[in-house]
């Protein structure tokens, strides 16, 4: 009788050690970019990453493949989890600030409404409406006041990053579909296992043009770190989560993931804050918490 209620009570604690780990991944990432090419660094890290999913799902006794009617959502994922995202996560953080790319990519949540609004899986309440409204307000305030102001990141930096945070919410709401007809350990078999040949590809130039002589030890260690936890650890307990939780109750702590970017950014790398990037960042969470308080129901079957 105590089981659902335990077992959401270890998705939520596995949903709040992702914001922590993929908030303070961020100026980590930049600190390796220092020294590595962005696409070397990804090759790399999702290499890492992929061998330990597909070794875990091979010792779980989880098929490494769905059955053939799920093979279309399947590469669903692979695209929008690894094969296609990352590319655009890489060189959308290297363009822009770390706190900007932490911003702009916990929009996600805001995309993935509008999908399952779309599809018909749930119906947004007024609230939800008016949050989407706000956040998506201050995201482009915050993209008009980049233009030209290093403080607020990159333009084109920021436009990857909402591209990539597109791509993250195509790949949470294909995972909540999945999750009743595929076992978890399959569906990160099969993100990695078909994602990471078409990432690879993209990498490899940068991998062999590394010049890897004049990387240090800590960005190594970064490397591998971010290969296990922000990867390895965090996508199999944001799976988990998705399936106990759903994607509603998993996806409103992304808005937690820019709060902890913002901190370990000011205390690693520096990164500044004037009042521009306070005043429109405080719009887009603001409206963020706004969505996301907003009462949706699943649509009527029939």
């Amino acid at each position: 009788m105590n089981a659902l209620p335990a077992a959401r009570s270890r998705a939520y604690l596995g949903v709040l050690a992702c914001v922590a780990i993929w908030g303070v991944n961020y100026p980590a990432t930049k600190v390796a970019y220092l020294e590595f090419s962005p696409l070397a660094y990804t090759g790399w890290r999702f290499l890492i990453a992929g061998v330990l999913i597909l070794a875990w799902a091979r010792r779980s006794g989880a098929p490494l493949l769905p059955p053939r009617p799920l093979l279309p959502g399947g590469l669903l994922l692979a695209l929008s989890g690894v094969g296609v995202y990352q590319v655009f996560f890489a060189v959308g953080v290297a363009r822009t600030s770390g706190f900007a790319a932490a911003l702009l990519n916990s929009t996600s949540p805001l995309i993935a409404l509008l999908l399952v609004s779309l599809l018909g899986h749930e119906r947004i309440g007024r609230a939800a409406v008016f949050g989407t409204g706000v956040a998506w307000c201050g995201v482009a305030a915050f993209l008009l006041s980049a233009h030209g102001s290093p403080d607020l990141g990159g333009l084109a930096g920021n436009v990857l990053c909402l591209v990539s945070a597109t791509c993250w919410a195509v790949y949470s709401v294909t995972t909540s579909r999945l999750s009743d007809r595929l076992p978890g350990a399959t569906s990160l078999a099969t993100t990695f296992g078909l994602g990471l040949p078409l990432l690879l590809a993209f990498c490899a130039p940068e991998m062999a043009r590394q010049d890897y002589a004049r990387v240090s030890l800590l960005a190594w260690t970064i490397l591998v770190l971010s290969a296990v936890f922000p990867l390895y650890v965090c996508f199999r307990l944001w799976a988990s989560a998705l399936a106990t939780l759903g994607v509603s109750a998993t996806t409103r702590f992304s808005v937690l993931v820019p709060v902890v970017a913002g901190v370990s950014s000011a205390l690693w790398t520096g990164e500044r804050f004037s009042g521009a990037k306070v005043a429109s960042a405080s719009v887009v969470l603001m409206g963020l918490a706004l969505a996301r308080l907003g009462k949706r129901r699943p649509e009527p079957a029939g």
